[in-house]
């Protein structure tokens, strides 16, 4: 076999699976398989039509779609002409899709049809690639049929100059505070993550991995651009319906896949089926996004390490991918005895605590996470002034390379033991894990106010061992013209139809007027201290 491609972009790991294997499946989606080959072919075919609708190097190009095989198409065709891809939550509604489409300056968008005719005119300022049925002349821009694109495979290879540095991804994540902001990922910063990750997990060509993550979140692309890089066959997996769940492990002889808490316990509800027939094939499962509560973890070890699976904890933060794991030998020490164990860094990484005064903690001394290596992220798109507040000169370097190099400080709190394990013990700030999802109380708090009921809004979690948190909102009226009850439900109603499932508050509490600080701002914290009980 002839020398791989030196590993600088993604569309480098795709050339190299190709060469190794070109026959090989690497994707399964619902009854069909794509090989390699049938990657590279459909990548440059996209590739080549987002040229000639006019994508330059640079441009991002918005991808709302459930995970399928055309979303992987479309994040290998944005790579191979210097775009950069933007994965867009398929749960989002209208007015979330039109926030990162402006906020980016999303150029053109590859889309179900249905999701796209919601959209405004004007939301994407250049063409739109329809999956499905081609809509009406009503939608903005010029259109093209993606299946058509996708099989024209006699389109020549669209040859442009990328390199490690270029943007490769935004990445959405919800800060403690405002709208979500899309962190810049360059090509180093994927290809890197994805090295890192397949070198500590394992993974080979043999492996089988379960796509169970969106991919929009930073680990549901990691399991792509992982099995990309070694060349494995990737499952997506679109239900999440305990049954379902199970049947894929079984029916595609998975290998290893990463899920965040709430998804171990859609798992565990299958766990008199498991019992019955292990999974024997499964070699590894990774946990991400947040702890698993106690129990459920001791049930998933009694389950399945039995079998042979080995249990990995993650974490990581969405502004430089992974940071630490835990080695399925030492998952001992996440017991409630030993408090909330991540481990140590990942491989070419480094992680320390640090103190108020810019100093490495000493063990046992709580500081904040700060994250070294070159997975750090270019930073917030069109945000400087979080950019410099999380991405800054590391306190640890010589004085003469302050300024050369950054890191990233996560805003977590952390403390490590006199063995060099970290321990993870919380947010500095108020933000809401739900399902996963990570998003600031004034995501959820925009989204009331903007139902033309709520004067004032305070949104918070509550914490809740399968969820993670639910969310809770506590609201005073406008005018007061519509009587509490009936204002409850058209605010909820709003929520549900303009934002995702997970941002519906369990509770929405109406008070006449909302606690205030001395400062006059509105006091969340004794809100959420006077409610969060019930």
């Amino acid at each position: 076999m002839s020398m791989p491609h030196p590993e600088f972009t993604l569309h480098d790991l795709l050339a190299n699976a190709v060469e190794r294997d070109p026959g090989r499946v690497a994707i399964v989606d619902g009854k069909a398989e794509y090989t390699y080959e049938d990657l590279e072919r459909a990548s440059n075919s996209l590739g080549a039509a987002l040229v000639e609708s006019g994508v330059k190097k640079g441009d991002r190009v918005g991808v709302y779609l459930e995970k399928s095989w055309e979303a992987i198409v479309a994040m290998l065709a944005a790579s191979r002409i210097g775009a950069a891809y933007v994965n867009i939550n398929p749960l989002f509604k209208p007015p979330q899709v039109a926030y990162v489409t402006q906020d980016c300056d999303v150029r053109v968008m590859i889309g179900d049809s249905a999701r796209l005719d919601d959209l405004k005119p004007g939301t994407v300022s250049g063409t739109a690639f329809y999956k499905g049925e081609r809509p009406g002349d009503e939608a903005a821009g010029s259109l093209e049929d993606l299946a058509g694109v996708l099989e024209n495979g006699e389109v020549s290879a669209v040859e442009r100059s990328v390199s490690e540095v270029d943007l490769a991804t935004i990445l959405y994540t919800s800060g403690s505070t405002g709208m979500p902001k899309g962190v810049a990922t360059s090509q180093r910063n994927v290809v890197v993550g994805a090295q890192i990750v397949s070198t500590y997990l394992q993974n080979t060509a043999e492996d089988r991995i379960l796509s169970a993550l969106p991919l929009h979140f930073d680990a549901g692309m990691s399991q792509f651009t992982t099995a990309l890089r070694v060349g494995a066959t990737l499952v997506l997996q679109r239900s999440r319906l305990p049954g379902d769940l199970t049947k894929a492990l079984r029916r595609h002889g998975i290998t290893g896949f990463t899920g965040v808490p709430p998804l171990w316990a859609l798992l565990l509800r299958s766990a008199k089926s498991l019992k019955e027939r292990p999974l024997e094939n499964l070699r590894y499962i990774a946990n991400t996004g947040g702890r698993i509560p106690q129990a459920n973890l001791d049930e998933l070890r009694q389950l399945l390490e039995p079998a042979g699976t080995k249990i990995y904890l993650m974490y990581g933060l969405t502004e430089a991918f992974r940071s630490t794991y835990l080695p399925p030998q030492e998952i001992w020490r996440s017991s409630s005895e030993r408090g909330n164990c991540i481990g140590k860094a990942i491989p070419n990484t480094e992680i320390v605590v640090i103190n108020a005064t810019g100093e490495e903690c000493a063990p046992g001394e709580v500081g904040e996470l700060v994250h070294r290596g070159p997975t750090v992220a270019m930073g917030y798109w069109g945000n400087e002034e979080a950019t410099r507040k999380a991405y800054r000169p590391n306190p640890l370097a010589a004085p003469e390379l302050l300024d050369v190099e950054r890191v990233v400080y996560s805003g977590d709190l952390a403390k490590r033991d006199e063995d060099g394990y970290l321990y993870h013990l919380g947010r500095n700030d108020g933000m809401i894990k739900s399902q996963g999802y990570r998003l600031s109380p004034e995501e959820v708090e925009d989204l009331l106010i903007r139902s033309g009921l709520v004067h004032e809004a305070c949104a918070f979690g509550v914490p809740d061992p399968e969820m993670g948190h639910l969310v809770m909102a506590v609201v005073s009226l406008r005018n007061g013209e519509v009587p509490a009850e009936e204002a409850v439900e058209k605010i909820r109603e709003h929520v549900i139809k303009n934002g995702p499932p997970y941002m519906v508050p369990k509770e929405i509490i109406v008070e006449d007027e909302l606690p205030k600080t001395g400062s006059g701002k509105i006091d969340r914290k004794g809100i959420s201290n006077a409610y969060a009980n019930g």
